[in-house]
């Protein structure tokens, strides 16, 4: 191991020692604190790797140019289509305040962490550019410190807690960092810091914010990084002279489309933030109709009497949805009450289902999607 090599193995042990400081002493113990100790760990790592590995000019070239265009461009898209998707699905209201002492106490510590951040994956990235194992491994270390930063608990045992953080931070902060060491070792550190600055600070200015749910935002957020890769590769292909593109860009405008709508759609039906939303089904209880692992789409209803006998619908147990079918509709008192039943069981369900408990009627049965999710839970939960 030369010199170089066994420096970069220190600050990688050095920086990973520090995210498990953070997550298990750091965070717990001094959390107003945490960004402030941690801008002043990167501002001494950052001097250290400087000193260390060297530092590079980040100059401008012509593909810097080129890629900072393909950044802005989508940049733009991505305001343009939140917002224009807010007209439909609602905005509320921002809750960070606007003050600019608010804006100045809230962003700052981030702003620091972000530059250094980006600063030092540059340095480093940039130094081991012959050694492409260095540069994998720094920015799978970035990627536990950013989830370690986002994630602030997490339940190990209910698989729901470790699927909502896997899709709405995990899957994204991945994203994110393959796409941006990916820019970093190709065009410098300046272009991934704009995208840094824009993306994690936006938030502490806007007034308001669309009504996306957090599963429909973590989609945007794998999506974009994911878009601006993509479009990326074609340029770093020409520019350093390879004769066979990595991607074939008229394959991929052909193909997107379909994909991002498939894509779209499905976690716009699993969050419910349309009148359809879907479910996958864990228990053969409606069976043949409906069988274990088929994911049912459910049309929300807003008037319940428009619910009928022989309907299957979906109601609130607690914290359980049920997919049984209506035997019987009662009124009482101007309410109305359900009696249910599953198709594959011998009686009606014993408890009466009030009106409040339906959340909906199901429309369309997709056979087999969830079988998956329905194994995994049943795995996770020891069943």
């Amino acid at each position: 191991m030369d010199k170089r090599s066994f420096k970069t193995s220190i600050l990688l042990i050095v920086f990973l020692l520090y995210t498990f400081l953070y997550k298990f002493l750091i965070f717990p113990n001094y959390m107003k604190h945490s960004d402030i100790i941690t801008a002043s760990f990167f501002i001494l790592y950052l001097f250290a790797s400087i000193k260390c590995l060297g530092y590079r000019r980040d100059k401008m070239t012509i593909l810097t140019r080129n890629i900072l265009k393909v950044l802005i461009f989508h940049l733009l898209l991505f305001f343009i289509a939140l917002y224009g998707v807010g007209f439909f699905v609602g905005f509320l209201k921002n809750s960070y305040s606007r003050a600019l002492y608010s804006i100045f106490d809230n962003a700052f510590g981030l702003l620091l962490i972000i530059i250094l951040e980006e600063v030092l994956r540059y340095v480093i990235i940039w130094a081991n550019k012959d050694k492409k194992h260095y540069v994998i491994l720094f920015t799978l270390v970035l990627i536990l410190f950013e989830c370690f930063m986002g994630i602030r608990s997490i339940d190990y045992s209910d698989w729901t807690s470790v699927f909502r953080a896997t899709a709405t931070i995990i899957l994204p902060v991945i994203v994110k960092n393959v796409m941006l060491s990916y820019l970093c070792y190709h065009v410098g550190y300046k272009i991934p810091l704009l995208y840094r600055v824009v993306m994690d600070l936006y938030i502490f200015i806007v007034p308001v914010v669309p009504n996306l749910g957090e599963y429909v935002n973590s989609m945007v957020l794998i999506s974009l990084p994911l878009m601006i890769y993509i479009s990326s590769l074609g340029m770093v292909d020409y520019h350093t002279g390879k004769e066979e593109p990595v991607l074939n860009k008229s394959n991929f405008d052909l193909l997107d489309i379909p994909i991002s709508i498939v894509l779209i759609t499905v976690v716009c039906l699993i969050s419910g933030l349309f009148p359809h939303f879907m479910v996958g089904v864990g228990s053969d209880s409606m069976s043949p109709v409906i069988n274990k692992g088929d994911a049912v789409i459910i049309h929300k209803v807003k008037d319940v009497s428009s619910v009928k006998k022989k309907d299957i619908v979906a109601y609130q147990k607690g914290d359980k949805l049920i997919i049984h079918r209506v035997v019987s509709i009662d009124e009482k008192n101007g309410k109305l009450y359900f009696t249910t039943k599953g198709d594959a069981n011998g009686g009606n369900d014993p408890e009466i289902v009030k009106e409040s408990q339906i959340r909906g009627v199901v429309k369309v049965k997709v056979p087999y999607v969830a079988y998956p999710t329905v194994r995994l839970n049943e795995y996770l939960n020891g069943r």
